[in-house]
């Protein structure tokens, strides 16, 4: 019998179903899994489904049962792979599931941005049309987006899809890539100060590591148009909040949106939490990549993956027990 834990499944909404796991295995799932709890939950365990709880050398020395990690997103930082590599632990991750759901997030933080929702917003609350004129009142300036230059900081399926998008709205697009890939879809790559300095907007794609964390700093920032949007829906650790609250203040860049912070859920006093009633700038609360749609792609892509090495495993006792 093979046990499965999920450790934090409440990362998952409630509506979302789960087909049927593989015979000879039980599932156990937890909404929630501290640190401390995490060798005692899955000492039984041979395959660990994860989202967020972090699987370390130091816990997984403790698991020489655990045969398999599915983590329930993309990206691998969470997880110590070099030690998995190591002791022959399988490590799967979920893929292609997120391209249009967190595409079309960006485009909303973008469209919010550029025609200035959270201004107007702002000044509705304050009565200000309503004591106006004239039929419309006019105060932060609106732009379009066609026409302009979208730089995409990474090339993956989510770069390229936004990429998509940004065609349909006549824009320009330019990739670079972290990984030194050359070109996208038939598209040269360029290096990362030509997209700092030629884009009117750039979006973030990459995934975190050595070396994208801080990526973006003062000085890119610095080397960013005046008015650039900067839109982050990757991973916090890549933009170094403290330079963009800075670079927001001084109107050194023109707006930022974001979907991820550097600590998440952010503490009461995080920097870009003190300064949410600035104009330009809008945080969401890592929700890109969680429509109900997506979702679903995930969870019905997470448990096939579980199967199969259920499936594989069951074949293997079945090919001993012959011999």
């Amino acid at each position: 019998m093979f046990e499965v834990v999920f450790l934090d499944r409440a990362t998952l909404a409630e509506q979302i179903q789960f087909k049927k796991l593989a015979p000879n295995s039980t599932y156990i799932e937890y909404s929630q899994t501290l640190n401390e709890q995490t060798v005692d939950r899955l000492k039984n365990a041979t395959i660990a489904i994860t989202n967020k709880v972090i699987l370390d050398a130091k816990i997984l020395s403790q698991l020489p049962q655990l045969k398999c990690i599915c983590v329930a997103a993309t990206g691998f930082n969470i997880i110590d792979l070099q030690y998995c590599k190591q002791k022959n632990i399988t490590v799967t991750n979920i893929t292609n599931y997120a391209k249009h759901t967190v595409s079309e997030h960006v485009f909303m933080l973008m469209l919010c941005l550029t025609k200035q929702l959270k201004s107007y917003e702002r000044t509705l609350k304050e009565n200000a049309w309503q004591k106006s004129k004239q039929f419309c009142y006019f105060t932060s300036p609106i732009h379009l987006l066609k026409g302009k230059t979208l730089g995409l900081i990474g090339t993956g399926e989510i770069a390229k899809q936004t990429a998509k998008i940004a065609s349909a709205f006549a824009m320009k697009v330019n990739f670079y890539s972290p990984s030194n890939r050359h070109s996208v879809d038939q598209k040269t790559c360029v290096d990362l100060n030509t997209i700092l300095s030629t884009s009117d907007i750039i979006s973030i794609h990459c995934p975190l590591n050595k070396d994208t964390e801080s990526l973006i700093s003062e000085k890119e920032l610095l080397m960013m148009k005046k008015n650039c949007i900067l839109i982050n829906t990757a991973r916090g650790p890549i933009v170094d909040s403290f330079a963009l609250i800075n670079a927001l203040q001084n109107k050194t860049i023109g707006a930022a949106g974001l979907d991820v912070l550097p600590t998440e859920p952010p503490h009461i006093n995080d920097i870009a939490m003190q300064n949410l009633m600035l104009d330009n700038l809008i945080i969401t609360p890592h929700i890109a990549w969680a429509s109900i749609e997506a979702m679903q792609i995930l969870a019905d892509q997470l448990i096939d993956k579980v199967n199969a090495f259920l499936t594989n495993s069951l074949k293997a006792q079945d090919n001993l027990s012959t011999l």
